[in-house]
């Protein structure tokens, strides 16, 4: 690999500093055969010595130094051409290691060394594998020489690399290698990023044995990812942070939606905001394992938060109904030793999910309450209940007290979206669209899912956000809601920002329906630089609006 580097390393130099390449490789030229003089006044007396100290099979070499390295010398030290240059190198190649120290043992025997420059990497081997002896000494006429000294087999490994090296000893071919090296590294990162062991193998089963794709990043950086991946996916892999904050991308300088596939040779450039952050839609739209476990990783995070608030919340009220102490950390923490569930906060989140009753926790933390005021009531009423119902905004479902429908803030149903009712502990009934990813985290108990219907509702509106993306160009905004406007939608509120030629942001409208809602999404893509419109996860809780 350092011939590889050193060619490399010369090229980048040639065409980003051509003048300081062109009168350095002129200097170069010019001191040639003066070098080669110089190396030989060394190579021919120590060849000597070393056959003299009974060793054989050497080789001693001159080392030519790269013009990148000599340049960075220069500026790193300071110091003109003359005295980097006058710096000669030589590589002594020998059998084994014992004798890699006999010839350090025999150069210092014959010519003073700098002490600050003597380094044994054999003892201490790089983190890269690569291992030698250097050593820097005044040789003859007091010129100083470089001096590396290390094994055939560790010179492979220095030229070459760690893999190559393994190619040569075990006889595999290049390709074998690359597929192997190419699956190891895959598998490190699926398994590092797997939240369970049934991840890990669902991760597995997607990102390995795909065609891949290789994208640039704006800096040139390369990203391997499977065939199909997504701008999303391109954000995740570039870093975590990067992807939870993604809003928008550009694709070979163009602005894209970012659920367009990215092709070959793509470069992409992310954009973020701190206000952004994942939205359930993405996991329509991914293709890597990395991308759908930190998509996933963040909806299970902020689902916590929100079961936290609902359970402390219900928990409060059904407290203050009672007119019951509350509970104090002690109490909280016997009630979820009790029912087994670890902490105080897990009992409460468990709470809001649903996965513990109300009356359960009730009776952990308030023993002595009478049990006929805390039985809950029984699942085939709910069941009973639910097969006669028919869902209204804001009604209390005959029969069972207290039960509210509310509208799920996560996927913001509207009339015409296919729905799923959720019987929830203390907020009643949560409406969802059908393919609404929340579902999946829900607990999947077949008495809390109910099949709905809408039914028709007269002077009833919902509020729906938008994700608005495209070029910035005078008038966008104004255009934007002009074209809501003539929809017959009334504007909540909007929020789009620009950066670097690009609008992005988000619009909350009233909709009656989802073909009211196709309407306005279809005449703000009709805007002259818009690239993107569609529904996305609200802030504020999604409820209708009585006109």
């Amino acid at each position: 690999m350092a011939g590889v580097k050193a060619e490399l390393e010369d090229l980048a130099f040639k065409f980003l500093e051509p003048d300081e390449y062109r009168a350095l490789s002129r200097k170069v030229r010019a001191k040639k055969s003066e070098r080669e003089r110089t190396i030989e006044r060394l190579r021919g007396p120590l060849a000597e010595e070393l056959t003299r100290a009974g060793l054989s099979g050497f080789e001693i070499t001159g080392r030519p130094k790269n013009l990148w390295s000599i340049y960075k010398k220069m500026k790193k030290r300071d110091k003109p051409f003359e005295e980097i240059f006058d710096l000669l190198a030589v590589r002594v190649l020998v059998n084994n290691i014992p004798e890699c120290y006999h010839v350090l043992g025999v150069i210092h025997h014959e010519w003073t060394p700098l002490q600050e420059r003597i380094k044994d990497y054999m003892a201490s081997p790089k983190s890269n594998g690569y291992q030698s002896l250097h050593t820097t000494v005044f040789g003859p006429g007091g010129q100083l020489y470089e001096i590396q000294i290390r094994t055939r087999e560790m010179h492979h490994t220095a030229e070459y690399g760690i893999a190559a090296h393994w190619l040569f000893k075990e006889g595999r071919s290049p390709d074998e290698l690359d597929r192997h090296l190419a699956w190891f590294r895959q598998l490190l990162e699926l398994q590092q990023d797997a939240h369970t062991p049934e991840e890990f193998l669902e991760f597995l089963k997607v990102d390995l044995y795909q065609d891949e794709i290789f994208v640039f990043t704006p800096r040139g950086d390369v990203k391997r990812l499977p065939k199909g991946a997504t701008p999303i996916d391109f954000a995740f892999a570039v870093h975590t942070e990067v992807g939870q904050h993604c809003q928008g991308a550009r694709i070979n300088g163009r602005i894209a939606p970012l659920h367009r596939p990215l092709k070959n040779g793509d470069t992409v450039e992310v954009m973020t905001s701190q206000q952004a952050k994942p939205s359930r839609d993405w996991l329509a739209h991914v293709q890597t394992g990395r991308a759908r476990h930190k998509i996933r990783q963040w909806i299970r995070q902020e689902e916590h938060e929100r079961s936290l608030e609902l359970g402390r919340d219900i928990l409060a009220r059904e407290v203050r109904r009672r007119r019951l102490e509350p509970p104090d950390d002690l109490r909280l923490e016997r009630a979820a030793a009790t029912l087994s569930v670890g902490t105080p906060e897990q009992l409460q989140a468990a709470l809001g999910t649903g996965d513990i009753a109300l009356g359960t926790i009730m009776r952990a933390l308030y023993p002595d309450l009478p049990a006929d005021e805390l039985q809950a009531p029984k699942p085939t009423a709910f069941g009973r209940v639910i097969e006669r119902l028919r869902l209204g905004r804001g009604i209390k479902i005959q029969g069972v007290d207290g039960l509210m429908v509310r509208y799920a803030q996560c996927c913001q149903p509207v009339p015409g979206d296919a729905v799923v009712g959720y019987v929830t502990q203390g907020r009643g009934i949560s409406i969802h669209r059908s393919d609404c990813p929340n579902l999946l985290v829900l607990s999947t108990e077949a008495e809390r899912r109910v099949e709905i219907d809408w039914q028709e509702s007269e002077g009833e509106t919902f509020v729906v956000r938008l994700a608005v993306g495209g070029e910035d160009r005078r008038g966008l905004y104004a255009d934007i809601c002009t074209a809501i406007s003539e929809s017959g939608t009334n504007i909540k509120s909007a929020e789009l920002s620009t950066k670097d030629g690009a609008v992005f942001g988000s619009v909350l409208v009233e909709v009656e329906n989802q073909t009211h809602l196709n309407k306005v999404i279809r005449a703000i893509r009709r805007l002259k630089g818009v690239t993107d419109v569609s529904r996305r996860e609200s802030g504020p809780q999604s409820q209708p609006v009585v006109g």
